[in-house]
């Protein structure tokens, strides 16, 4: 009997997450649907070959990844799904089998609807009488996050339904995304990877004025909890768009796997014309009390499949392999190839992931290849397909030092990233950190994208991120760069002008620091009582790993990654330079007098209502201290699951201890 593949499961576990982390959470997916399919199926198969071993490691139950700690939480009615995948026409036989056993139907019974699955982010919007109340991101499937505000400003999502009879309560599933055309628009700066990306970006701002300015569309596929359902899917949508809900232009009834197959290849053909990205087609089976029936498997409906489309392929040979340097100094293997055209874009280069995938594959320089590009997640090489030199060159190893800056390569021992130690005096990590610096997801400076920011870099305009707040001395320059003129500079220094405010958290977290995510800047900006502590402790005056340290849900690689990066004395005054520019600020937290106003609250284990994080901000608007030592002048302990010594210590020091329930009771 063959063995059971611990290893390779756990590989495949901590992949899938990573990836789900990459899609869901950052919007920035590094592989295809194809290689994330193929890894799914991979854990699939391990799961259906040794069930009894594989019981405890359950991923799929749940979506996605977790929900954003920068926006309130929002539990759905009922659970946002995902779909299995059809890639053959065999497939769609085995999934419309399968339908006619469970229901004891011939396949002639039942009949299905059709339509494209949009590339964009899926969102559940909760009606009240016929009144938009809430809006939120699907998240893990069961908690998203609540985007009301964002939602409203777009024009597709009506905030009234038109019925003189609306229901009483429905939530309706759909994808809001941005088109091909608006995309170019939007995308002048760079600063979005793809549609999804940008529609991701602009959906998930903390300011909604910034979500009213991008072009977001929105169309429905699907609902919920709702008790005045129509008899089949297909009618439900016609009654939503009566409604003045956008439904897809593409719906269609089919009877059989034949018909379905017929319109797949009527869609594939007509792909390139659709204004929006699709990656294939959804079936449902269109009866509801089907679909009722039928129900769900894990974290997927029995009565619908999603059929995707082939990922585009190229055949081209490589010309040379080199390596890129990222913000956080991690070294990637790039492909330079003879220049193909897959699906209507010219590549050029090709990802290599890292240098396990190169040995694995067997790639080399001079090989020809078959590239892959599907959607807009970066080209990749799928296979080497043939071997023009008799004397092959070596597999293209790591370099012992950084290309860019001399620094050497080191490997960490948690870590399988290739990295280039000079993190503060490598110019590619530098340019990298500017990048980041001025991206949607920190300060978001329009007008100063990837390109602006080489161009200025190279040109010796920018070095640190203070020289963005002088461009404006340097205007004789930039105006009479080649593709710059007096409106464009403009229009970029009144959108500098604009982020000069700026809160400590976003700033910390603009910086970055490795480890250093939007979570974590905002608990290190905690532990700062005013800005002045905050200059201060970058003059040496004081010190706070202390602090730090008592901070709860602040681990140790990113204390010591942000104590390691002030430390050091050319950051030290590229910061104190950088508060002499702009105005920083410290979100102010209102507070109400309530039952648990000046008590001292810990919280321990994992909460399943909300994030420790969430229950911290919660318990200070109450106006509460959230400690995260225990001892006796600590006045209530709140536990969730897995509570450990604290719990035990809480006891023998009698201090008062209280469930999520009790605690969610108490701080109502």
């Amino acid at each position: 009997m063959e063995k059971f593949p611990k290893k390779r499961l756990q590989e495949l576990i901590k992949s899938i997450k990573y990836h789900n982390n990459l899609y869901y959470n950052d919007d920035n997916p590094e592989i295809s649907d194809a290689e994330y399919d193929s890894l799914i199926n991979e854990y699939k198969n391990i799961k259906k070959f040794f069930p009894s071993e594989t019981k405890e490691f359950n991923i799929l139950d749940k979506i996605g990844g977790q929900p954003s700690e920068l926006f309130s939480k929002f539990n759905h009615p009922t659970r946002m799904l995902s779909l299995d995948n059809a890639m053959s026409e065999q497939d769609l036989l085995n999934f419309q089998k399968k339908i006619s056993n469970f229901l004891n139907k011939n396949a002639d019974d039942f009949e299905f609807s059709s339509e494209p699955k949009i590339d964009g982010l899926s969102v559940n919007l909760i009606y009240k009488n016929g009144i938009l109340v809430t809006a939120a991101t699907r998240g893990d499937g069961q908690i998203g996050e609540n985007i009301t505000d964002n939602v409203i400003t777009i024009k597709d999502i009506p905030r009234l339904l038109k019925t003189k009879s609306p229901p009483a309560s429905v939530e309706i599933r759909g994808e809001i995304f941005i088109t091909k055309n608006d995309f170019i628009k939007l995308n002048t700066e760079n600063k979005f990877a793809n549609p999804r990306n940008a529609a991701a970006g602009s959906l998930r701002q903390l300011d909604s004025k910034v979500t009213a300015k991008r072009p977001l569309k929105f169309i429905a596929h699907g609902f919920g909890s709702f008790a005045e359902e129509k008899s089949s899917y297909y009618d439900q949508l016609i009654e939503f768009k009566s409604w003045g809900i956008p439904i897809s232009p593409f719906l269609k009834k089919a009877k059989n796997v034949a018909n379905l197959i017929k319109i797949y290849n009527e869609i594939n053909k007509k792909r390139s014309e659709i204004q929006y990205d699709i990656d294939g087609l959804v079936y449902k089976v269109n009866n509801l009390s089907y679909q009722n029936r039928l129900g769900i498997v894990g974290k997927s409906p029995r009565w619908a499949i999603a059929h995707k489309f082939a990922s585009e392929t190229a055949q081209t040979e490589i010309k040379k392999i080199d390596i890129q340097i990222g913000r956080t100094g991690s070294v990637t293997p790039v492909a330079r190839l003879k220049s193909i055209n897959i699906g209507g874009v010219l590549v050029s280069n090709a990802t290599l992931h890292n240098f396990e995938e190169i040995e694995k594959k067997d790639i080399r320089e001079g090989d020809t290849v078959i590239v892959e590009r599907a959607g807009d997640v970066i080209p990749h090489i799928l296979e080497v397909v043939s071997i023009h030199k008799k004397n092959r060159p070596k597999l293209f190893k790591p370099p012992n030092s950084c290309p860019i800056c001399n620094s050497p390569i080191v490997i960490e021992p948690d870590e399988v990233v290739v990295r280039c130690s000079g993190t503060y005096v490598c110019d590619a990590q530098k340019i990298g950190r500017l990048k980041h610096f001025v991206s949607r997801s920190a300060l978001d400076i329009e007008g100063l994208g990837d390109k602006q920011i080489n161009l200025l870099y190279n040109k010796g305009l920018i070095k640190d991120y203070a020289d963005i707040f002088d461009l404006e001395a340097k205007r004789d320059v930039i105006v009479n760069i080649d593709g710059w003129g007096t409106l464009s500079f403009n229009n970029l220094i009144n959108a500098i002008d604009q982020k000069k405010k700026i809160e400590l958290s976003k700033f910390i977290y603009s910086l970055g620091i490795r480890f250093v995510g939007q979570i974590n800047a905002k608990l290190i900006a905690s532990a700062f009582s005013n800005i002045k502590s905050f200059r201060s402790f970058f003059e040496g005056k004081s010190n706070i790993l202390s602090t730090l340290e008592n901070t709860d849900g602040l681990g140790p690689k990113v204390i010591q990654s942000f104590i390691e990066y002030s430390s050091i004395k050319s950051n030290k005054e590229q910061i104190l330079k950088l508060t002499q520019k702009v105005e920083l600020f410290i979100k102010k937290i209102d507070t109400v007098k309530s039952k648990i106003t000046g008590k001292k609250i810990i919280f321990t284990g994992t909460l399943s209502s909300m994030s420790r994080a969430e229950a911290k901000t919660k318990a200070e608007k109450l106006g509460a201290k959230v400690v995260s030592s225990i001892s006796k002048s600590t006045d209530i302990l709140v536990t969730g699951e897995n509570s450990g010594s604290k719990l035990k210590k809480a006891k023998e020091l009698g201090v008062s201890v209280m469930n999520e329930k009790e605690w969610s009771n108490l701080a109502s």
